[in-house]
């Protein structure tokens, strides 16, 4: 640790900015933090820079600099307070996430690459309900419904959707970053994050009787109304 006014260019010079991979302006103070990163990118152009914003007038600075990551103190309590109102799950995940320690959330950083690749979609809710899945209750009822079976693609169901569940809550008990071996049951809710055509295939999942069969059983069963008349018709051979 150097302790030392950063804007002094002995102290940055003492960091060793030249071996560095990072580098966070954080003071309270704009035109501080501006200083500090351009002083360092002279000294080391591959940087990875951090900043803090202070004041929403400076924006246009922030941006002129091409920041890499930019946390704007006001965005980021009101983000919070959104996710607290709009996203219960989400924050209840964020709130538990940091006690589960440094190895966990590095495995769970490979689950997201390996699924989701280096971007990251939308965040999104879904209960394992009559209501909202119908197409799963015999599934669920029967004991044996495995959370890496529901994550199979309606393409190819050796493949996994673009997805990854961050949270498990039943009965007000919750499982952060749940594996494919868990058990799920009618209720659950699920906090799931990726690509929006996986959410939209585990909607179709949850919804569509002839797309859950074949993701959950490797079973094909007539898809539409008419096909389904005419299936019970045709005696077996």
């Amino acid at each position: 640790m150097i302790v030392g006014d950063a804007a002094d260019p002995a102290v940055l010079r003492q960091a060793r900015l030249a071996d560095a991979v990072g580098f966070v302006a954080g003071t309270d103070n704009d035109a501080t933090n501006l200083s500090l990163i351009a002083a360092a990118r002279r000294l080391h152009r591959g940087l990875f820079i951090a900043a803090r914003q202070n004041r929403r007038a400076s924006a246009p600075l922030f941006a002129a600099l091409e920041i890499d990551w930019v946390l704007v103190a006001a965005e980021v309590v009101a983000r919070e307070i959104y996710a607290q109102l709009s996203t219960p799950l989400l924050w209840r995940f964020l709130q538990d996430m940091p006690g589960r320690g440094n190895e966990w959330a590095d495995r769970l950083l490979d689950r997201l690459q390996a699924h989701c690749g280096s971007r990251l979609g939308s965040v999104w809710k879904m209960t394992l309900s009559d209501a909202e899945a119908p197409a799963l209750g015999p599934w669920l009822r029967g004991g044996d419904a495995l959370l890496g079976d529901l994550l199979r693609s309606p393409h190819n169901r050796d493949e996994q959707v673009a997805a990854v569940p961050l949270l498990l809550l039943r009965d007000g008990e919750t499982i952060l970053g749940p594996e494919d071996d868990v058990r799920l049951a009618a209720g659950d809710q699920l906090l799931f994050v990726g690509h929006p055509v996986a959410r939209r295939a585990l909607i179709d999942i949850m919804l569509n009787r002839a797309t859950s069969e074949y993701v959950l059983h490797d079973r094909t069963v007539p898809a539409g109304w008419l096909w389904q008349r005419l299936s019970r018709r045709i005696p077996d051979s």
